[in-house]
């Protein structure tokens, strides 16, 4: 079966396949005007290390330093940052201060060929914009206390400890629509092939099913026209049969 077989037999069952494909575009029809702005806003927050350095010592006094800054730099805290704002005991202190848990946090974007910066930016998108703020103010607030309880972790002295700083505060809530060309495209899509596979299966079933019936029906018909045939042998005049059979006999 190929294009044109398929094209066929979706037209000699138009009268399945067009209500289905109304019901399809009036169904992604309704999805798309359906869908509702969202509000977006985001903040960005810095590393920096400790101001102050001790370059010398006395004999056998200790040195406190850094290990993880010392290990990976600034740019390992940021890492070490974004992960830790998505833990769940920051994410409960955010959920339970009035703010929502779908919020993401990462690293700074630059481009492919530019070095990584150690910032780390939050983001949250939510129907409400209110809301989406909130949650940004939020996570803000325990981005510094996230970075000290992952040092504390690591044994990094408290004099020595990366601290965070707001580098651009939240933002004012903007309205964004989603995505919503490619849904509907995608939904509009399956419903047109599921429409084409139920106008071939309906073609199918009553193309098998008007083949059966001519086939009874040619059935009936021989049986019909045996059934004369024999009805006519039966019904032969004895007396002429004789007769014929005397000629018959003459003749030899």
């Amino acid at each position: 079966m190929d294009l044109f077989d398929v094209a066929r037999a979706c037209i000699r069952r138009w009268y399945v396949v067009l209500p289905l494909l109304l019901i399809v575009a009036w169904y992604s029809h309704n999805m798309y005007q359906s869908v509702k702005p969202v509000y977006y806003s985001t903040a960005t927050i810095g590393m920096v290390a400790p101001n102050t350095k001790m370059y010398s010592a006395p004999q056998g006094v200790e040195v406190p330093r850094n290990g993880l800054l010392e290990m990976g730099g600034p740019g390992l805290m940021a890492n070490m940052a974004a992960v830790g704002l998505k833990d769940p005991t920051v994410v409960t202190k955010v959920v339970a201060a009035g703010g929502t848990a779908n919020y993401t946090s990462g690293m700074f974007w630059v481009p492919p060929t530019s070095p990584q910066l150690p910032m780390v930016t939050i983001a949250a998108t939510e129907p409400d914009p209110a809301a989406a703020l909130k949650t940004v103010e939020l996570v803000v607030e325990q981005a510094d206390s996230a970075l000290r309880t992952l040092q504390q972790h690591a044994g990094v002295p408290e004099s020595q400890m990366v601290t965070s700083f707001v580098v651009s505060p939240p933002s004012e809530p903007v309205s964004a629509m989603p995505s919503r060309t490619k849904s509907t495209v995608a939904v509009f899509a399956a419903g047109v092939g599921i429409t084409i596979l139920v106008g071939l299966l309906v073609d199918v079933l009553l193309m098998r099913w008007k083949s059966r019936r001519q086939k009874r029906r040619q059935t009936r018909v021989q049986a019909a026209d045996g059934a004369d045939t024999a009805d006519g042998a039966r019904n032969v005049d004895p007396q002429n049969k004789y007769a014929a059979d005397e000629v018959a006999l003459d003749t030899r």
